[in-house]
């Protein structure tokens, strides 16, 4: 299964987001969910793509073609 198959719609939103600079509590905001929610999602990205931290998600996932860095 592809990246982008095991990761939902929500979930590669978020993480666009994150990748453009914004905090979780910005995300938060735009997306009108709370802090912890944002939180959670990144988590469970996180241990789909078996990473350590939000970096190296970011850097996987526009290696990948995923997510644009330059939104």
């Amino acid at each position: 299964m592809e990246e982008n198959q095991i990761l939902t719609e929500r979930q590669m939103e978020i993480l666009s987001l994150v990748a453009q600079g914004k905090t979780y509590k910005e995300v938060a905001g735009k997306l009108y969910v709370t802090e912890r929610t944002v939180k959670y999602h990144m988590g469970e990205i996180l241990k789909k793509l078996h990473m350590r931290n939000r970096v190296q998600v970011i850097a996987y996932t526009s290696q990948l073609g995923l997510i644009d860095l330059a939104e």
